[in-house]
């Protein structure tokens, strides 16, 4: 296999130092720009990412909590994902970090460390009306260090159409095994028109990495050590490895373009891929280019027990209050509006992911939209055989989504066997985390 004509290595690089990947950067929010919101005379300063949708969101929800709190002026600071990180590691180290930010999962934990946050049980904030294990990932040691915005999963979506032009079922995804997946989607490759493909290879998948070594009894971080072995890795990388030598996924090229495309340009939002792994949420960006609904499937189990799912709810962000905040009542009292409040609830919707306190799903549910309220049904269908979260990954753990890309680049070309990239991939997470 040759290289790429365009190398993509600084590419994996840029995303890993963002600890996302393009589709995890595009499930909080695309990268856009924006000033802060016009609130003068404020007392406390909220800072995010996300696009213009999700600033005017935003604003109108910080709008109703003033309206809740008079005493309380906020003001918010948004912009684009890319650039966030850098920007709060430089205010938070001048002491000038708002007092709540967000955070993802890979630098919660390193921010933690530092003391730049403060235990939000402490000043109030409540989870008691969430669903079991919501928060899981943002706690720590007893301390609540973030509270997470909303919960998502992944799902392999599956294009009825494609289905139906290829005169296969869609199968049922409560029993079916990651060697089922691949056969499946070879069948797909098989006996559809040229340049369409059953699947497409996805060993840079981080998230569902994750819960691929958890069907294996395996943390991919475990108190604050690497779970993740070599033997894990090497099964990770020879699955999809698999799927590009026998022709199921494009070649090595083409599925490389595919994983960076935006949804219109990508082989799934063509109508030319079958099945593809992706964060539940983001179904609806590519049903936008399809024009028809995607249908919503667990992903695959080494066992095909639905029991052995391995998967929890993964937070899309976490809210976090400074611990340089003046006043850490009034930002974790924000904290707690935005989350646990109706009010909050019918404004932002589903925008950072299935709300995680059921009172307000539930009051906001007729609220939502199509797309939208089949995310909620897809997340509470698999709720019965979801497992513990794991708590956040150790300092370090940020380079994990580019570390992975560059290791699975070098399988899809050929340029490391998946057994030397497991490796690879194991000694690069060691030493980041230490």
């Amino acid at each position: 296999m040759s290289a790429p004509p365009i190398p993509r290595r600084a590419l994996w690089r840029a995303l890993g130092a963002g600890g996302a990947l393009a589709v995890t950067a595009s499930a909080c929010g695309p990268n856009a720009q924006g000033p802060a919101t016009s609130h003068d005379s404020a007392s406390l300063r909220f800072s995010w990412w996300g696009n213009s949708d999700r600033a005017d969101l935003t604003t109108k929800a910080l709008d109703a909590f003033e309206a809740a709190h008079p005493d309380i002026p906020v003001s918010g600071e948004w912009g684009g994902f890319d650039g966030y990180f850098d920007k709060l590691a430089t205010q938070t180290a001048g002491g000038g970090a708002a007092d709540v930010f967000q955070l993802n999962e890979w630098n919660l934990r390193e921010y933690a460390d530092r003391g730049a946050l403060a235990d939000l049980a402490e000043h109030g904030f409540s989870d008691g009306a969430w669903e079991e294990g919501a928060n899981t990932s943002g706690e720590i040691d007893g301390t609540t260090i973030g509270a997470t915005a909303g919960i998502g999963l992944q799902a392999v979506v599956a294009n009825p159409q494609f289905f139906d032009d290829v005169s296969v079922e869609i199968p049922d995804d409560t029993t079916w095994s990651w060697e089922q997946y691949h056969e499946l989607a070879r069948e797909l490759t098989r006996k559809s028109a040229d340049g369409s493909y059953g699947t497409s290879y996805q060993a840079s998948d981080q998230i569902t990495l994750g819960f691929f070594a958890a069907q294996r009894g395996v943390e991919l971080f475990d108190h604050g050590a690497l779970g993740l072995g070599p033997d894990e890795a090497e099964q990770w990388f020879s699955m999809w490895s698999a799927m590009v030598e026998d022709g199921t996924s494009p070649d090595p090229s083409a599925a490389l373009e595919n994983l960076t495309a935006e949804p219109g340009e990508s082989l799934l939002g063509q109508g030319r891929l079958g099945l593809q792994i992706i964060p539940a949420n983001i179904a609806i960006e590519f049903e936008r280019t399809l024009g028809l609904e995607l249908t919503l499937l667990r992903i695959p189990t080494l066992t095909g027990k639905p029991a052995d799912l391995g998967m929890w709810y993964r937070p899309s962000m976490f809210y976090c209050t400074s611990a340089a905040s003046a006043d850490p009542e009034s930002a974790t009292t924000l904290i707690n509006f935005l989350l646990n409040d109706v009010a909050a609830g019918e404004i932002l919707l589903a925008d950072r992911g299935v709300p995680p306190n059921t009172e307000v799903r539930t009051a906001i549910v007729d609220l939502l939209s199509e797309a939208d309220a089949r995310v909620v049904e897809y997340t509470e269908s698999c709720a019965p055989d979801l497992r513990e979260a794991p708590e956040p990954p150790p300092a370090g753990a940020g380079s994990y989504p580019g570390s992975l890309g560059l290791h699975a680049e070098d399988v899809l070309f050929g340029r490391a066997a998946p057994q030397a990239a497991a490796h690879a991939l194991v000694d690069d997470l060691s030493a980041a985390i230490g």
